[in-house]
């Protein structure tokens, strides 16, 4: 099934494609940009993004990216994911069930605990996950003979999966999130996706923003990215 079949909505399928959202200019200026935090970093997936660079936190709260957003909400992770030839890889179906705080605390409902890269990780309730929302801003042609992400639509409204119900979820109706440069892919992290190893690798750069209510967190915790962030970007596209 391919997303150009259907209009798919972000409360009724857990996602939604918009298409075009920022101009070739602007792309181009992005790819600069993300091209300077991946050579910094040595890596295929930068973390932490909105730090790395001022051009990137400026747009996680650009107008072109929050008009999207079904309701007010902050960035609360960035990360840029630089698929390469070198660098191609599948990823098996999921939820994206953690979030990143600065101090790991014995908090009621968050559990289990994790870290990467010296960050605490936790998955919070699922209350706070369904209130949250993903921007994936695309910045190469991502055909799916490149690995273009699939989700199961609806999928989203059944809460945290456990990996059984996961291997065992009926797929059939899987779409493919074919993108161009510029499009923006707008999903819950409670969706269920996965992307296959690039039969046609080619460079495949996205911006990964994860976006949540303030309020939700619990008081105790704080998140790991602070609203206003202090990095050496050059400036905005």
């Amino acid at each position: 099934m391919s997303a150009e079949e259907t209009v798919p909505t972000f409360t009724t399928d857990g996602f939604e494609i918009h298409r075009g959202v920022l101009s070739d200019s602007q792309v181009d200026a992005l790819r600069k940009e993300a091209d300077s935090v991946a050579a910094s970093e040595g890596s295929a997936c930068a973390r932490h993004l909105r730090s790395r660079s001022r051009i990137f936190s400026e747009l996680s709260v650009s107008d072109s990216l929050l008009s999207l957003l079904p309701e007010p909400l902050r960035p609360v992770r960035s990360i840029l994911f630089d698929k390469t030839p070198d660098e191609n890889w599948p990823v098996a179906w999921h939820q994206d069930l953690t979030i990143t705080v600065v101090q790991e605390q014995d908090v009621p409902g968050y559990g289990p605990w994790s870290h990467k890269d010296g960050i605490p990780h936790v998955q919070p309730p699922t209350s706070l996950l369904q209130n949250m929302a993903t921007i994936r801003l695309h910045l190469d042609d991502t055909p799916a003979s490149n690995g273009a992400l699939r989700v199961i639509p609806g999928s989203h409204r059944h809460g945290r999966i456990s990996a059984d119900a996961v291997s065992a979820y009926d797929k059939a109706n899987a779409v493919v999130c074919e993108c161009r440069p510029g499009d923006v892919v707008l999903m819950s992290p409670l969706l269920l996706h996965s992307s296959l190893r690039s039969v046609a690798p080619a460079r495949r750069r996205v911006v990964h923003f994860e976006y949540a209510r303030e309020t939700d967190l619990d008081p105790r915790l704080q998140w790991f990215e602070p609203l206003e962030t202090s990095n050496n970007g050059q400036g905005a596209p």
